[in-house]
């Protein structure tokens, strides 16, 4: 059998049977799984899963219960944490459903700021029109308090949402919608935001259309054995005066002209954003090519996406960067960080070419011109010859895992005693580098591990605990077992 396939169907129901419950976000998941957690630990073993599936009408014979048990205890300790299984509902989202999101963003978004206030979302939101409060499921009181409770969770500062955190809190709205519901989740959006109402507003289904039409124009002008891309970067590049590899909405309209698409303002503007991705109100049109590129590569199997390809994330280099990051030792990230802030000359959170290069060899990278000309091109996003180092470190780090970050907040509250904020010299007197990931590895002596530690906290006077958790981050990055890393987070601290 093919368990895949059957989990991912097994899966489906899942959602189906949450949605059916009338559970429409992730604290609905929380509270209905804390119901059969009966020592309150965060986890359920496998007897309580099972009581849990069956409650909201999920049966499953042996087998199939110890494939998905299976699936769901990631860290295989035997239990299902309550996030492991969370996370796991939220994966696929459809490219409908995201589209749909995207498209409301920009429809809420009217000043083109690329972030919403929450006063302002709290006020337009219509409950009334919400479809569960339509078919008296809920009443409009209910939606409202769950939908501000849960949005509020997902923005960083507590005062607005950008368009990655408005689609993360739809991924927990889709977490709980099976596959079938498209149409469901369409019509979610559309009537608690009131988008069909605006002026400006074209549909997901009519934006997809628009890129059809737009590909079947350059197909026409494409000869047999050329590649759509290629046809379609010499028409941006025409437009292109200033030769920066992006183009502002006035030259993506005259192009589109050029390929004989006849569209309305409003469906030129709706499939510009789109592609705005970074709404900085220029497209860099490789981006654009290498989707063109891909549609059409499936029509002729003999033309490889080659705009696609370059970027793709080059993965090879960045395997080679992180390996030679874990022989440096756990603080490598950090001291990299560093490096690449200090090589910030105007301080605006970007290098360019020459300043990346130079940070990576001040890391000690000696890479190639292509390598370098590779790894430059793909993190350079919006193709103004800059490129964020924090997306770049981001990029290499790894988020901690719910085990881990159990353990980490575990570990602070130990060092902290509830207290918002250590001394640094409390923090240094608890730290036992002979007991360090770099000693026990043999990448260094105790003695330089504990210069090493002391270097990194020798300007802080106080250590938060985001100053903490963003400096175990970084170590967690460079140890992929989890048994090791437990071993560290208990060991190296007295």
């Amino acid at each position: 059998m093919d368990w895949r396939n059957k989990l991912d169907l097994i899966q489906n129901k899942i959602r189906g049977q949450l949605h059916a419950r009338k559970i429409d976000d992730l604290e609905g998941v929380y509270q209905l799984m804390a119901e059969f957690d009966r020592d309150n630990s965060g986890y359920l073993d496998k007897d309580e899963f099972q009581k849990f599936l069956s409650k909201i009408g999920v049966f499953l014979t042996t087998q199939e219960l110890r494939a998905v048990y299976d699936r769901y205890d990631q860290n295989k300790d035997g239990n299902i944490a309550y996030a492991e299984f969370v996370n796991l509902i939220r994966e696929n989202m459809s490219e409908k459903r995201i589209n749909v999101v995207r498209n409301t963003f920009s429809f809420l978004d009217q000043s083109r700021q690329g972030r919403l206030q929450l006063e302002s979302l709290y006020r337009l939101y219509q409950a009334k029109n919400h479809p569960r409060v339509r078919t008296r499921q809920k009443t409009a009181e209910q939606v409202t308090k769950e939908f501000m409770n849960a949005i509020s969770k997902r923005s960083k500062d507590s005062q607005s949402i950008n368009e990655d955190e408005f689609l993360n809190y739809y991924a927990d709205c889709n977490a709980t919608l099976p596959s079938e519901k498209e149409e469901y989740f369409t019509d979610l959006l559309t009537s608690t935001w009131g988008v069909t109402s605006g002026a400006d507003y074209v549909s997901p289904e009519r934006l997809a259309q628009l890129e059809i039409i737009l590909f079947e124009k350059i197909r026409q002008k494409t000869v047999t054995k050329d590649d759509e891309g290629k046809t379609a970067k010499k028409a941006f590049m025409y437009f292109d005066l200033e030769n920066k590899g992006t183009i502002d909405i006035y030259q993506f309209a005259q192009a589109l002209q050029k390929f004989g698409c006849v569209f309305s303002e409003k469906e030129i503007q709706a499939l510009f954003n789109k592609y705005d991705s970074d709404k900085s109100g220029r497209l860099c049109y490789d981006e654009i090519c290498g989707l063109i590129a891909l549609m059409g590569s499936g029509n002729n199997a003999n033309v490889n996406p080659v705009f696609q390809i370059a970027r793709a994330p080059p993965q090879d280099t960045l395997n080679r960067i992180r390996n030679d990051l874990i022989k440096k030792g756990q603080h490598s990230v950090i001291r990299m960080a560093t490096i690449f802030t200090n090589s910030d000359k105007n301080k605006n959170g970007t290098l360019n070419r020459q300043e990346f290069q130079w940070a990576m060899k001040e890391s000690g990278f000696l890479l190639t011109k292509t390598e370098y000309d590779n790894l430059f091109r793909y993190f350079d996003k919006n193709c103004d010859d800059e490129v964020s180092f924090v997306e770049f470190i981001a990029f290499l780090r790894k988020p901690l895992s719910q085990y881990r970050m159990d353990l980490v907040n575990q570990l602070w509250n130990r060092l902290s005693n509830g207290e918002s904020q250590i001394s640094s010299q409390q923090f240094k007197q608890s730290y036992d580098a002979s007991k360090s990931h770099d000693v026990n590895t043999n990448i260094k002596t105790v003695a330089d591990a504990n210069k090493d530690f002391h270097d990194i906290w020798k300007d802080v006077q106080h250590i938060t605990q985001q100053h903490f958790l963003e400096y175990i981050t970084d170590i967690s990055s460079l140890i992929d077992n989890d048994q090791v890393f437990e071993k560290f987070i208990r060991n190296a601290w007295k």
